[in-house]
């Protein structure tokens, strides 16, 4: 049986989910319990146990959203160990994006569960390179944005509708919601990429993601992607009208017809791909915001423990 080290935010998903916790922490398995307080702090409490954890039957576990999961896992990656914490988690977040990818299933379902798991599964996990704006290393488990799914996670992550939303239990659609307000004030920027042998150069982007799952805020923007299969896909997107982009935004729920559009376009990315934004756009990683930069960087996959 694993021993949890349990990493639990308290904010995520408007605060509600107080039986989910109690219900964790009656498990006899549970060894220690932290709270994060700050943006950030999940990184630091995770580096911490990856520092200091000596229990080889040792669990992360990481009880919150898809923003909450990063952390955790960028934490743990920042120390080199001989054999990596596994990660388990029980979303709580208003995307839970990493969790619908894996069918994970309800908190109780998942709680059941953690005690029948007799060892971990390998699951690919993006890593970027980053040269600019800021010489860094990070991980993601879903997609990593520039443009408007960057503008929309801001937007969102600072929106009174995200906590609307969360209390009906429909976080997600705070997603969406936001999408058709922040469709007009995105601007077109240039993006390159050099994939292989391959160079492209899309001089009017819309949005420009690196996926690892198919899903982004709720929606399939690429159906086919899987956790599990040893690949990074890229979709782009080049500005169009707002009706243009309200027939796809409705095609996202039709099995990926949107990806036949003329404005859409889909790479599979080689290891090793750059990807060079020429204007300064914002940016995120899992539904957590980097801030805005022209961004320059290379991807590539690893694998990582997860507890699923």
């Amino acid at each position: 049986m694993p021993n949890f080290y349990v990493i639990h935010n308290p904010h995520a998903g408007n605060g509600e989910h107080t039986a989910v916790t109690n219900n964790i922490r009656n498990m006899p398995n549970v060894i220690e319990w932290f709270d994060t307080e700050y943006p950030d702090h999940a990184i630091y409490l995770a580096k911490n146990l990856a520092k200091t954890l000596v229990d080889a039957e040792a669990v992360v576990l990481v009880i919150g959203g898809d923003g909450t999961l990063n952390e955790t896992l960028n934490g743990l990656l920042q120390i080199q160990r001989h054999q990596y914490l596994p990660i388990a988690y029980i979303p709580i977040g208003t995307g839970n994006d990493f969790a619908r990818a894996c069918h994970i299933g309800s908190s109780d379902e998942v709680i059941n569960r953690l005690q029948q798991i007799v060892k971990p599964k390998m699951i690919n996990v993006g890593k970027i390179i980053g040269e600019a704006p800021h010489q860094t290393t990070q991980y993601f488990v879903n997609n990593m944005g520039m443009g408007f799914d960057a503008a929309v996670v801001a937007q969102t992550n600072h929106s009174k509708w995200k906590t609307y939303f969360n209390k009906l239990h429909f976080g997600a659609m705070s997603y969406a919601f936001t999408a058709f307000s922040t469709f007009f004030n995105q601007n077109s920027f240039p993006v390159t990429i050099t994939n292989g042998e391959e160079y492209y150069h899309l001089h009017q982007v819309f949005l420009a993601t690196i996926v690892n799952q198919p899903y982004f805020g709720g929606l399939a923007i690429l159906p086919q992607a899987d956790l599990f299969e040893e690949q990074l896909d890229m979709i782009v997107v080049e500005k169009m009208s707002f009706i243009h982009f309200l027939t796809l935004f409705i095609g996202l729920k039709k099995d990926g017809r949107h990806l036949k559009d003329q404005k859409v376009h889909h790479f599979t990315l080689q290891k090793g791909a750059q990807i060079h934004v020429h204007d300064i756009q914002p940016g995120q990683l899992d539904g957590e915001e980097l801030g805005n930069g022209s961004f320059i960087f290379t991807t590539t996959l690893q694998t990582y423990p997860f507890w699923i």
